[in-house]
């Protein structure tokens, strides 16, 4: 609006030029070209008039003129630089003979003002600029002297104010401009207010100017505003020059409700994205025409409440904003995408596409610490973090983070520069309270200890679901003196001791029923685990729970996109705390089922092949003897008397790797080479086990067609 304040009182200077101009060329219709002439000489443009021209001096000092216009500059694009369809001025007349200006009345209708900058950043309202390359001469532009100029009813009526700014490619338009001014001196302050039209938006404006004989003195002076723009509200009190390049510096105030509507106002149309809703700053400003600088700025911007020094630079494409901040409270959950509402447990991955254009809104570097972060349902203690959004892609760099009374750090970044946008991110945690992390991030509270965890990701999708489905990385944690709540492992493994007498499903789910219960736990000093992700597909091949009177290991799978696990697990108790000495006792276990509906039962597949081997063995035994079996001929050396040929039938049968074949004696006969690996005793066995004949056996029917006759 300043650009307006500016091309006005240059207005209203020719004016008063050509009313100092006038008496001396009356009658003003003969005298119309010399009356141009003058006016153009005193502007340093080509100022035309119509015909409708008039001047008196009796009753009233009065003149009247119309279709006034002044020429634009040789450079830019409109054909005028200002015109007014009419001007009444009444002056009082025999101050003028002291070279003073004194309006009884003055009344410009249908004033139309077009402010413009060339790219190589010239503005047509400096009236010593002509052209893009050549300066006007230094007086070219002076008007004739005044000593003071006092004003009675001002007004503006139904006017008009454009500015083109082609370095930005930025437009603006105020439309129906009605103001009241008021200036008694050139030494006392200049008021105006009124209302008008800015971008379509109905705004108000209060403007108080100390004083303008500063400013045409080109000397600083102070410029109070007060405006409405729709909803928003700005207010300035500041320190003005205009002498070379607008400056400006002072404390201002913005209220934005509705920030999308004053981002267009502002020629800035903000994607219509999550967040960016309302933004409330006040500070000490300093700046230009280009940008502006706020120390000691506080902030609220959406649900973020931060204060620090801020600056923010509009001369480019995209609005550039960087400063440092200290946040209360950094809420960004309005800009990510919103998880999906169940009525309990863990919700389903959306479909739905991400709008992640707000990061295109703006360019930014930030250098920020908040006393807690919320990312959805994560919520950090105080960390800090460097944030960096550059054309659509955002990368935060966070070297402090606390946690879920953990410390750690990690990195994030956001790339939505394509269609498809991509994601990556490295965080490694300490001392986590795992049962409310599990609980934010999980939607379950079965988990408690202290500890550490380690991911690192990379993905690319549209929606939540698709970001599953493309999910690679790998990851580990450590929790230490926890406790798995709802199912109680050792329990478990000492009630399937009722299993010893057969695969009783009955017994299998009492065991498992017994196990489960909301007062049931797991008690361990150390749970950890690594894991790989592949297209979504968590794969763990280590899973290693050490507590007391039980140990427990495991693998198996979880299917992110499907939400879908499947887990053999393998607890042993044990008699003794420590688990060394003492009786022992393995079940193995298989966890199935949905995030949702997890399901834990004995698995049976493992336990079967388990049994069928201890019954085997047992078969053999009593075939072969234990301690025929440990003493036979050709048996290992190092075999203890429980791994004889039993045991070695048992490693082919359930494919156990066996020992290194020692090396045959070739000096003596074949035929009384020892049988390293007992296959003659399991020929044996297998035929005392199921009656069939060996291999270097014949039937006695056809050994006796053999015989020779």
């Amino acid at each position: 609006m300043n650009k307006f304040f500016i091309a006005l009182f240059a207005l209203i200077g020719l004016l008063v030029a050509i009313v100092l101009l006038a008496p001396q060329l009356i009658p003003a219709k003969t005298y119309k070209g010399r009356l141009e002439t003058a006016a153009s000489t005193a502007m340093g443009r080509s100022v035309t008039m119509g015909d409708d021209i008039s001047f008196s001096i009796f009753p009233q000092t009065a003149f009247r003129v119309s279709s006034l216009e002044i020429a634009n500059a040789e450079g830019f694009t409109d054909d005028y630089f200002a015109r007014v369809s009419e001007a009444q001025i009444g002056v009082k007349l025999f101050p003028l003979f002291s070279g003073e200006v004194e309006l009884d009345q003055f009344i410009l209708t249908e004033p139309d003002i077009k402010l413009e900058r060339t790219k190589s950043g010239l503005v047509n309202w400096n009236l010593a600029q002509t052209t893009d390359n050549a300066p006007a001469d230094d007086n070219a532009g002076a008007l004739p002297q005044l000593r003071d100029l006092r004003l009675g009813d001002v007004r503006i009526v139904n006017g008009t104010a454009t500015y083109t700014d082609h370095m930005t490619d930025a437009a603006y338009t105020a439309e129906t401009i009605n103001l009241d001014i008021t200036l008694n001196s050139l030494n006392t302050p200049l008021e105006a207010d009124g209302n008008l039209v800015f971008q379509g938006t109905p705004s108000k404006i209060d403007i108080v100017l100390t004083t303008p004989g500063k400013i045409l003195n080109k000397e600083e002076a102070n410029l109070k505003i007060d405006m409405v723009l729709g909803a928003t509200s700005a207010s300035a009190d500041l320190a003005l020059n205009l002498s070379d390049t607008l400056s400006y510096a002072g404390p201002v105030r913005l209220d934005a409700p509705d920030l999308p509507a004053f981002a267009a106002l502002m020629g800035a149309a903000l994607q219509d994205a999550p967040g960016f809703d309302a933004l409330a700053v006040s500070g000490a400003v300093t700046g230009g025409a280009n940008g502006l600088r706020l120390a000691g700025a506080d902030i609220q911007f959406d649900k973020i409440d931060a204060h620090g020094d801020i600056a923010f630079d509009w001369s480019k494409v995209r609005p550039m904003a960087t400063g440092a901040l200290d946040a209360g409270t950094l809420d960004l959950r309005p800009y990510l995408p919103p998880p999906t509402e169940t009525p309990e447990g863990f919700p389903a991955w959306s479909e739905d596409k991400l709008d992640l254009s707000s990061l295109r809104n703006i360019d930014a570097q930030f250098d920020v610490t908040a006393d807690s972060i919320f990312l959805n349902d994560i919520k950090t203690g105080k960390s800090e973090l460097k944030l960096i959004i550059s054309n659509g892609r955002m990368t935060a760099e966070i070297p402090e983070l606390a946690m879920y009374g953990g410390q750690g750090s990690g990195r994030l970044v956001v790339n939505a520069r394509n269609a498809t946008p991509t994601f990556s991110g490295v965080f490694d945690m300490s001392a986590v309270n795992a049962e409310p992390f599990s609980l934010d991030l999980l939607k379950t509270d079965r988990l408690l200890g202290l500890g550490s965890f380690k991911f690192d990701f990379t993905a690319n999708g549209a929606s939540q679901a698709a970001i599953m489905r493309s999910l690679d990385g790998a990851g580990g944690f450590d929790v230490a003196n926890g406790a798995l709540k709802g199912f109680n492992l050792l329990k478990l493994a000492r009630t399937a001791t009722t299993l010893e007498g057969g695969l009783n499903p009955a017994a299998i789910a009492n065991a498992i029923a017994t196990a489960q219960g909301v007062d049931e736990v797991t008690d361990f000093s150390e749970f950890l685990s690594n894991f790989t992700i592949d297209n979504g597909l968590v794969t763990t091949k280590t899973i290693n729970l050490n507590g007391p009177f039980l140990t427990m290991i495991g693998s198996g799978s979880v299917n992110l996109p499907e939400q879908s696990l499947d887990l053999r697990l393998a607890p042993k108790a044990t008699s003794t705390a420590s688990g060394e000495g003492g009786r022992a006792l393995t079940i193995p276990l298989r966890l199935t089922g949905t995030f949702n509906n997890p399901k834990i039962a004995i698995d049976v597949e493992s336990l079967a092949q388990g049994r069928a081997e201890t019954q085997v063995r047992g078969l053999l035994d009593n075939v072969l003897g234990k301690e025929e079996n440990a003493d036979a001929e050709g048996a290992d050396p190092e075999t203890s008397p429980e791994e004889g040929a039993a045991d070695r039938l048992i490693d082919g049968l359930f494919g156990k790797p066996k020992k290194k074949d020692p090396t045959p004696d070739n000096t003596g006969d074949a035929s009384e080479t020892p049988d390293p690996t007992g296959q003659d005793l399991v020929k044996d066995a297998l035929g005392n086990l199921f009656g069939q004949p060996q291999a270097d056996e014949q039937p006695e029917e056809e050994a006796a067609e053999d015989e020779p006759k």
